[in-house]
């Protein structure tokens, strides 16, 4: 082997670490990445249902539909003329009051009760709203919200 060929040798396995290099790192920020969005789906499904301050929270799932997503949201007995839904950024900030009190028992673990007026939730989505691009339909305690991309 010469000296050119070396030198092309080295520069090959040069420009082979760089490229394995890259491979890794983007592998490493894609791991990590997902990593972070479970992560943040167990601690809303661990998140209490409820807040000590009288609202709820309420159940909801998101599906995506290519040029626009689909978010259900349940309000059960929640008074439909209430329902607000704001955006920010890529934020969706739903509330709604309560018909009427609900009140549970025990809910604390100390004994006591407990009383709800009213829904709250903030729902973190894939990407910047526009307000204009959004449809909201609530009918008998569900929301369903399109919003297009």
């Amino acid at each position: 082997m010469n000296g050119e060929e070396f030198d092309e040798f080295i520069k090959r396995m040069r420009d082979l670490e760089r490229k394995i290099r890259d491979y890794v790192e983007s592998e490493l920020e894609r791991a990590l990445r997902t990593f972070r969005e479970e992560l943040k789906q167990v601690e809303d499904t661990l998140r209490p249902m409820w807040h000590h301050e009288g609202y709820l929270r309420p159940l909801y799932s998101i599906r995506d539909r290519g040029p626009y997503i689909e978010v259900f949201i349940d309000l059960p007995k929640a008074d439909e003329k209430t329902i607000e839904v704001k955006f920010r950024e890529n934020y969706m900030y739903i509330r709604a009051k309560l018909r009427e009190e609900v009140v549970f028992h025990g809910v604390t673990g100390r004994g006591g009760e407990t009383r709800f007026h009213e829904y709250r939730e903030v729902i973190e989505l894939p990407f910047k709203v526009d307000p204009e691009k959004v449809r909201v339909d609530a009918r008998k305690g569900r929301v369903k919200i399109i919003i297009y991309k």
